[in-house]
């Protein structure tokens, strides 16, 4: 027989309470309700329609979802009779969950802890961590009676499974489906966007001790997966039971495990630095062999399918702006291992194309320099980029390569790379006996030559001032090369005068050699007379924070670093000059290593953006999660050479650790 109030006139079967056992509250409840000359069933029972918001004492648990069981105060006393079908305005109650209690996401599905990567297709919840939209629900205020969604019960039982639909947001209890129609998801909310929060754990576990309906203490028992831990409370007294999860699900993968696995990657930082840092802060992380997996099967395909829609729009722009300088330079590892060419579009300070080659597919770092640019300039011609002019260093097989197969494209010398080799050489030289006074024309020698290559119009007027350094090292300031017949500096006097080197001196005859090599006069020609590679080299730095050379990895987790690092460059190349709050221009003082001592005034930039990461995550979080596969084909599609060690037989291991603690193996 189905229980009912015991009110007159009140036919409501939700939320009963019995009558209290002690006389005399039982007493006061007959005198409230008017019923003291009435016999009641031992069963018999009051709605919850009759009592006012202040009775329960767990109201607010209700409205806000961690609770659909409503317990009574001890001293609580019922009214009378229930408002009217038209109450006065009442106030909004939130929308009763239709989940576990804080829980948001499906019940994690049976598997082994450490797999933690389920490349089957699962149709994911469109209600997981999702915003509620106002509900039809009502309470009263606190002088009116606490109201509730029809075919909502308060009856303790123990509940199996919570889920929440799409379409009218069905309660399913113990395999039952009631018509609450009080809630409904609206927009989704995304996971990777969501705060987090450093919660202590025994600060977190005081929230599950007691029961929300009777407040006895319960049964607490919790299961850890990397950063994703899962609660169950079970009261022993009402039955009572939830399954609370710290995150959400995506495609069976915790999301905070797969969000960290992405954070790592996607920053360019170290697995084990990050590691280290969790170990020491005591926050849950995740193993290593699920931060391959993740790496693996999500997140290098994620990085690889961006960087060619960045890639796509990069040489779309090129093509548009007609015809292109590129300036191209290779980064070797060291040991190199690994050998990538940079592609720049000049113009726009843009990284186009890069190039990874491993050392076993060439020979030697020659080699690799000039496999990676034969790539890259054969791939911009296929995509229909104009190559105008090309910058790069005096390699001598890409200028062999211009020269005899590419007559149409303008071959130019990065006048950088050109004062750094002449450095290099003085340096050298100075470390000889008696030969030290050289070095200290290094600084002016240089500045000559970057003076003779951007105020000349011709190559003929470069090499003509520049010829003229080997007569004005001997204190000789007239020249026989009417081009430039004379220096154009006031006589130097005092503090002005140089260590100016003697003539037939060892010193004078061997930096003169330098200075006036044929090799050197003849490259001077080709300097670059507009754009220079000092964008690539900034950008060879950069590639350092993503991929230290301490730290070796796979042939595909080279690439998408380098990868990482265009994406980082491109998006931050065009920063402004970082001001202070009155609007001055910001400088900062540094001595960079090859000054030698002295230093150099740098202008401070405004802080670097990292917008390529929000677009990272969006694409993992939204489609490659989803649907991998086509993901995991296309970064298959690339060519990975064999390790290095594939080229030797491998010993068996048992044998080998055998003879390794040998003596005989020892001797020999």
């Amino acid at each position: 027989m189905v229980r009912r109030c015991s009110v007159a006139g009140c036919n409501s079967t939700a939320g009963l309470h019995s009558f209290p056992a002690d006389l005399k509250i039982r007493r006061q409840w007959l005198h409230a309700l008017g019923l003291e000359d009435r016999e009641f069933p031992p069963r018999a029972g009051v709605c919850k329609l009759h009592f006012t918001r202040d009775c329960f004492s767990n109201a607010m648990e209700v409205e806000m979802g961690f609770s659909t069981q409503l317990a009574l105060k001890r001293d609580a006393v019922p009214y009378a009779a229930p408002p009217a079908r038209t109450p006065p305005p009442q106030r909004r109650l939130a929308p009763t969950m239709t989940r576990e209690i804080g829980c948001q996401t499906e019940p994690v599905s049976s598997m082994y802890a450490g797999v933690q990567v389920n490349m089957k297709p699962m149709r994911r919840s469109k209600a997981t961590q999702s915003r509620v939209a106002n509900g039809t629900c009502d309470t009263g205020t606190p002088m009116e009676p606490f109201t509730e969604c029809p075919g909502a019960t308060s009856t303790p039982v123990k509940r199996k499974r919570c889920e929440v639909s799409t379409d009218d947001s069905s309660y399913h209890q113990d395999g039952s489906e009631s018509s609450m129609n009080c809630t409904r998801v609206s927009n989704e909310v995304l996971h990777h966007k969501v705060t987090k929060y450093i919660v202590y754990e025994d600060k977190l576990l005081e929230l599950f001790r007691r029961c929300p309906v009777c407040t006895r203490s319960v049964v607490v028992s919790q299961t850890i997966i990397g950063t994703l831990l899962r609660v169950k409370q079970h009261c022993a007294y009402c039955e009572y039971s939830s399954d609370w999860s710290s995150q959400p699900m995506v495609n069976n993968i915790p999301a905070g495990n797969l969000q960290l696995c992405a954070a790592v990657l996607f920053t360019g930082s170290s697995f084990c630095q990050i590691s280290k840092f969790l170990d020491a802060f005591k926050i849950q992380g995740i193993s290593e062999s699920c931060f391959n997996k993740h790496q693996a099967k999500l997140l290098i395909p994620t990085i690889n399918w961006q960087w060619k829609i960045d890639q796509d729009d990069a040489i779309e722009n090129a093509i548009a702006n007609g015809a292109v300088t590129l300036g191209g330079d290779m980064r070797a590892d060291s040991p190199a291992k690994y050998g990538s060419y940079t592609m720049m579009d000049l113009k726009a300070n843009r990284v186009i194309d890069i190039q990874l080659v491993q050392s076993n597919e060439v020979g030697n770092h020659q080699q690799m320099e000039m496999e990676g640019f034969e790539r890259s300039l054969s791939l911009l011609e296929e995509r229909g980029v104009v190559v105008q002019s090309l910058v790069t260093d005096r390699h001598t097989g890409v200028q062999k390569f211009m020269r005899e197969q590419k007559k149409d494209i303008s071959h130019f010398f990065d006048l950088w790379h050109m004062g750094k080799g002449l450095g290099k050489k003085m340096d050298v030289l100075s470390k000889g006996k008696g030969l030290q006074d050289v070095g200290l024309w290094r600084k002016s020698v240089v500045n000559h030559l970057y003076w003779s290559a951007t105020t000349s119009t011709t190559g003929e007027e470069i090499v003509a001032k520049w010829s003229s350094v080997a007569n004005h090292i001997q204190n000789i300031h007239s020249h026989e090369n009417t081009l430039f017949p004379s220096c154009l500096h006031e006589p130097l006097v005092g503090d002005q005068t140089r260590h100016w080197l003697k003539p037939s001196t060892a010193a004078c005859e061997k930096f003169t050699a330098i200075l006036l090599s044929p090799r050197l006069l003849k490259d001077l020609h080709k300097i670059s007379p507009e754009y220079h590679t000092s964008g690539i080299e900034c950008f060879h730095s950069l590639i350092l924070k993503f991929s230290p050379k301490n730290t070796v990895f796979s042939f595909k987790e080279m690439l998408c670093r380098l990868q990482l690092a265009a994406m980082h460059y491109n998006e931050n190349a065009g920063r402004s000059q970082a001001s202070t709050a009155d609007g001055d221009l910001r400088y900062s003082i540094v001595f960079p290593k090859f000054k030698h001592g002295e230093f150099m005034v740098r202008a401070l930039k405004s802080n670097p953006t990292t917008g390529y990461i929000d677009k990272l995550m969006e694409l993992l979080f939204h489609h490659v999660v989803e649907e991998p596969q086509p993901y995991l084909d296309f970064s298959g599609q690339m060519a990975v050479p064999e390790k290095l060690c594939a080229q030797f037989i491998r010993p068996d291991k048992e044998e080998a650790v055998s003879r390794h603690g040998s003596r005989i193996f020892k001797i020999t």
